[in-house]
C-alpha cells in the first residue's frame, strides 16, 4: 500500500492560506463592512433603541420613567391583542394557497402552454402596483353597494352579494385571496427560472415510466426546487407578518371591529392614533419575536418529526 503523499498535502494548505488569499479576504472584507455598518444603523440600532424604550413609560420629547416589564403586562392582559395575534395566524393559513398556487401555474407554463413569456407578463403586472391603490379599487368593488353585489343581485343571485368587507367571517379569506391576486406573478417568475434550471431529461424519462402532470409535479418539479420552495415558503411568512399593513389599513381599517387587524396595524394605531408608545414599543418587540420564531418552527418541527420517525423505524428493524 503506497505511503499517502504529505508533501502534496502541505503544499495544498499552503496554497490555501497563500498571501493572495489573504490579500482577497482583506479586500472582500473592507468592501463588506459598508453594508454591515448600514444594516447596524438601520435594522439593530433602531432595535435596540425599540426594546429599551419597551421597558420604559415613553413620552417622546418628554420624561420617560422605567416601569420594567409593565408595558409587556398590560398587552399581554389586553384580550384585543390576542384577537389580533389570532388574526394574524389566520392570515397563516393562506400560506399554503399562495406558496402551491404559483408552484402549479409556473410548471403549467413551462411546457403545456403556448407564449409562456406573454402569461408571465401579465401575472407579474399586479406585483408591480401600489398595495395602496389596488386595495382602493378593491375596496370599491367589493362594497355592499359596489360593482360586484350589484352585478350578482341584478342575474338573480343575491345570495352570494355578500358584505365583503364588513362581516367579520368574510373579511380574512377574502383579503388572502387579495393578497394571492397581488403576489401570484412574482412566485410565478421565481418558480418558472428555477424549474428552468432542471434538466429537461428527467421529465421525459418520468413521462416514459407513466407519470402523469400531478406526478411529475409533486416527485419531479417540486423536490428539484425544493431551496426555492422554501425560500418563497419563509418570503411569504414574514410578509405575511410585516406587509399586511397596507391592505389592512386601505381595505378594512382594521374592521369590522379588529376583525381583520393585523399586530403591525395595531402597532400603527397605538403609536399614532391613541399615543401608548411604550405599549406600542413592547408590541413591536413581541413582532420580531414572532417573525424570528415561525419560521425556526416551520423549518425545525418538520426535520424533528422526521428524526424522529427515522429513529422509530431503526428500533422496528432492531
Amino acid at each position: 500500500m503506497a505511503a499517502p503523499d504529505t508533501k502534496s498535502g502541505r503544499g495544498a494548505r499552503r496554497r490555501a492560506h497563500s498571501p493572495e488569499d489573504a490579500r482577497f479576504f482583506g479586500s472582500s472584507l473592507v468592501l463588506l463592512l459598508p453594508l454591515v455598518a448600514l444594516e447596524v444603523a438601520v435594522f439593530f440600532v433602531p432595535l435596540v433603541y425599540l426594546l429599551v424604550r419597551s421597558f420604559t413609560d415613553w413620552q417622546p420629547g418628554g420624561v420617560s420613567p422605567f416601569v420594567g416589564t409593565a408595558n409587556y403586562a398590560e398587552l399581554f392582559a389586553d384580550p384585543e391583542f390576542w384577537e389580533v395575534v389570532g388574526n394574524q395566524l389566520f392570515y397563516l393559513l393562506g400560506l399554503p394557497l399562495w406558496v402551491l398556487a404559483p408552484l402549479v401555474v409556473a410548471y403549467l407554463l413551462r411546457e403545456h402552454v403556448v407564449a409562456p413569456g406573454f402569461f408571465r407578463s401579465i401575472y407579474f403586472l399586479p406585483a408591480v402596483m401600489s398595495p395602496a391603490i389596488v386595495g382602493l379599487v378593491f375596496r370599491s368593488l367589493l362594497s355592499e353597494s359596489g360593482p360586484i353585489d350589484s352585478f350578482l343581485s341584478g342575474i338573480g343571485l343575491d345570495a352570494i352579494a355578500l358584505p365583503w368587507l364588513t362581516d367579520a367571517s368574510l373579511v380574512k379569506p377574502v383579503i388572502i385571496v387579495l393578497v394571492l391576486w397581488a403576489g401570484f406573478g412574482t412566485g410565478v417568475l421565481i418558480f418558472s427560472a428555477a424549474l428552468g434550471a432542471v434538466p429537461q431529461e428527467i421529465f421525459e424519462a418520468a413521462r416514459l415510466d407513466g407519470a402523469g402532470f400531478w406526478r411529475e409535479l409533486w416527485h419531479i418539479a417540486a423536490p428539484s426546487i425544493r431551496p426555492t420552495v422554501v425560500l418563497w415558503t419563509m418570503f411569504q411568512v414574514i410578509s405575511i407578518f410585516l406587509f399586511m399593513f397596507a391592505w389592512v389599513f386601505v381595505l378594512t381599517g382594521g374592521g369590522p371591529g379588529l376583525a381583520s387587524a393585523t399586530i403591525d396595524f395595531a402597532i400603527y394605531q397605538k403609536f399614532m392614533r391613541f399615543g401608548f408608545f411604550g405599549i406600542a414599543a413592547a408590541e413591536s418587540v413581541v413582532l420580531v419575536l414572532m417573525i424570528l420564531l415561525v419560521p425556526i418552527l416551520g423549518i425545525g418541527v418538520p426535520r424533528l418529526l422526521r428524526a424522529i420517525t427515522r429513529r422509530s423505524v431503526e428500533r422496528g428493524r432492531g
